[in-house]
């Protein structure tokens, strides 16, 4: 851009020597006071622009242009040109512009108005007397032909500058400037000959001209703050879907042209629901306008950021080398969003999942890329991965996934989703201390779906809630069955982040106690470390409304978040369940190991019980009871098994059977499969 300022520099160099040699056109009129309050009006103008934000950069509208051309009319392009060069200079400097700001802009206005005083030359001819030439045949085609070329010189100037900066279609960025501004330059530039009618009856007429380009003015105004408001998103004043569509389309066609790589990168806030929920929609939205400027602080040079709606945004970069450039840019997002927000005077950690769509191998137009991106980007979220990159396969699990969510309400209304139990058993007395309620999907068409696939997608859509209702039903009036039927265990549910922060759950869970006539103590609430620290005060209120009942609460896969120990150790929980990430190879591996180990440790120095996930071999169960671990549950214990199966397996476990429990053992690893 420097290379091209300074060819502008140069450019306007030429122009001006050449109007300065002799024969160039200028007036005899010698009216200095007009010329003095034209030199003004333009100063005036020149301090007040309106600012219009365009895609690729922001522009300015003048309305110092009619009293420009007024001066250039009546005393020739030299004083016209010293005119709008101070008067440039002046607005900048008010302005606090750059020095290449600055020198650019002296230069573009010198360029064009130069090359409209050459062709004012060329059609009066050399020595022509301006001011005496006013209003004949000739002075007024020279009229049409000047504004015209200092429209179209001015715009191209302009565009060509903007393109640069923004990396873009050159050809582009000069076409839309024209189109762009038009309406406003050419009314601005009419408007002299009227200017210069009302100076020769009285110069106290000048100042009744204000109105007519205070109109345009205003209107240019209004005309911008309405583009600005169609183009941008209300909250974050980002480019909303529509501009990012059409940086997109323009910055596309540019890569075509160059033969390059871009990516789309398509950003989804994880627990953004939970914000809203907990804090309010007010908390939710100061969110959404820190998280744009972070991301914009991470990009290369030429990238874009939007927000496409809710609390998605997308990212554009239209030039990569490969596929792994995105990636990193993808990594630097992730690592932004990861330093914690500050909301409401506390800090607030919020994650993101990031897709991405390459061009041209993963589509070439906006519509396409967007689309995969966002296929990406639920994979990332279902992989919890952070950054994922469009793969064919995504979209056919995409796909289903689609359809799956639109199934899953009747699914539950038509008795497709089920609960399957996994007992839990005391490492040192064998004997069975309670189940784990899992939730399945019996799709008529896929078969059995298990949560993984659809209990996500249903966190962040309004089926979690009904979803979660029907698990705690099911779970407590199993529990009630088993204890009228003499099997005396606890039954233990998953909540989601979303119905722990729901203030509404510590009310329908003493509905249901109250319904089924159950214990409390036969109810155990399993809370992930994430779902807590997602807002701890609130969580923290809930949970000891549900203590207060009676009820037994344990933290879930306990080692794969992220939490204060001070804080764990507040809160009313009595089991701390060990995930089984680390207890599937904690034999083989020395590092799960320490980890497991100094879990345990802790659990019993805050008086908790620990239980081990995922114990799938005798040797991980022998080391796990040496280890000291309370509890533990996995393959090798049992599977997870339907209602009749794990009912049988229980009476056998609790009539100490061997035998029988060995079989049940098979025929729930049959069920399973």
């Amino acid at each position: 851009m420097p290379i091209f300022v300074g060819g502008v520099v140069i450019a306007a160099t030429l122009v001006m020597l050449t109007l300065s040699s002799a024969g160039h056109v200028a007036s005899s009129r010698g009216h200095w006071f007009e010329f003095a309050l034209f030199a003004l009006l333009v100063c005036v103008c020149e301090v007040k622009p309106v600012s219009v934000a365009r895609a690729s950069g922001v522009q300015e509208v003048v309305a110092s242009t009619t009293f420009t051309f007024a001066v250039f009319l009546s005393f020739g392009p030299l004083l016209a040109i010293a005119a709008q060069a101070a008067a440039s200079l002046f607005g900048d400097t008010v302005a606090r512009k750059s020095a290449m700001k600055m020198v650019f802009n002296v230069a573009q206005y010198t360029l064009a108005w130069g090359v409209s005083g050459l062709v004012l030359q060329g059609v009066l001819g050399a020595g022509t007397d301006v001011g005496a030439a006013a209003f004949t045949l000739r002075w007024t085609l020279a009229l049409l032909a000047c504004g015209i070329t200092y429209f179209v010189c001015n715009s191209t100037l302009i565009g060509l500058i903007i393109a640069l900066s923004g990396r873009t279609s050159l050809w582009h960025g000069v076409t839309e400037m024209i189109a762009r501004e038009a309406s406003s330059d050419v009314v601005l530039l009419a408007l002299s000959p009227i200017v210069i009618v009302a100076a020769e009856r009285s110069l106290a007429l000048l100042p009744m001209l204000l109105l007519p380009v205070l109109a345009v003015y205003r209107s240019a105004l209004l005309s911008a703050e309405k583009e600005h408001q169609a183009m941008h998103d209300t909250l974050t004043d980002l480019p909303n879907r529509l501009h990012f569509s059409a940086i997109m389309g323009r910055r596309l066609d540019d890569t075509r042209s160059k033969a390059t790589h871009a990516a789309v990168l398509l950003i989804d806030l994880d627990r953004f629901k939970e914000v809203n929920d907990t804090l309010g929609h007010h908390a939710g939205d100061a969110l959404l306008c820190q998280v744009g400027p972070r991301i914009a602080a991470v990009l290369p040079p030429g990238g874009a950021v939007a927000r496409l709606g809710g609390d998605e945004f997308a990212v554009m970069l239209p030039s990569i080398r490969s596929r792994a450039d995105a990636l990193d840019v993808g990594g630097a997002i992730v690592a932004a969003l990861e330093a914690p927000f500050r909301l409401d005077g506390f800090n607030l950690d919020v994650e993101g999942s990031i897709g991405i769509a390459i061009f041209p191998d993963d589509g070439t137009s906006a519509d396409v890329l967007i689309k995969h991106a966002d296929i990406a980007m639920y994979s990332a979220k279902g992989r919890h991965s952070g950054v994922e990159l469009y793969n064919a396969e995504h979209d056919q699990h995409s796909r289903r996934r689609l359809g799956l969510l639109s199934e899953l309400r009747t699914g539950i209304a038509a008795g497709e989703v089920v609960l399957y139990y996994q007992p839990k058993l005391d490492l040192a007395t064998g004997e069975v201390t309670g189940v784990e309620a899992l939730v399945r999907w019996c799709h008529p068409m896929f078969g059995l779906i298990p949560p993984a696939e659809f209990v996500p997608f249903a966190e962040h859509t309004g089926l979690i809630r009904p979803l979660t209702s029907f698990v705690l039903r099911t779970a407590v009036g199993q529990a009630d069955a088993w204890l009228d039927a003499g099997l005396d265990v606890t039954v233990a549910v998953n909540l989601s982040a979303r119905s722990l922060h729901d203030v509404a759950i510590a009310d329908e869970v003493a509905t249901l106690l109250d319904e089924f006539s159950l214990p409390p103590d036969r109810l155990q609430l399993e809370i992930t470390e994430s779902s807590i620290m997602a807002d701890p005060a609130r969580a923290k209120r809930v949970l000891e409304q549900l203590d207060a009942m009676g009820l037994h609460l344990s933290i879930d896969d306990f080692g794969t978040g992220y939490s204060s120990l001070s804080y764990l150790q507040d809160l009313p929980v009595r089991e701390v369940k060990i995930d089984k990430s680390f207890v599937t190879h904690v034999v083989e591996n020395p590092r799960d190991r320490v980890i497991v180990r100094s879990t345990i440790d802790l659990a019993r120095h805050l008086g908790l019980r620990s239980t081990a996930e995922g114990i799938e071999s005798a040797a991980a169960q022998e080391w796990l009871t040496s280890a000291g671990c309370d509890q533990g549950q996995g393959f090798h214990i049992a599977r997870p098994m339907p209602t009749d199966v794990a009912t049988a397996w229980l009476r056998a476990a609790t009539q100490s059977i061997p035998t029988l429990a060995s079989e049940m053992l098979a025929v729930a690893a049959r069920s399973e499969s």
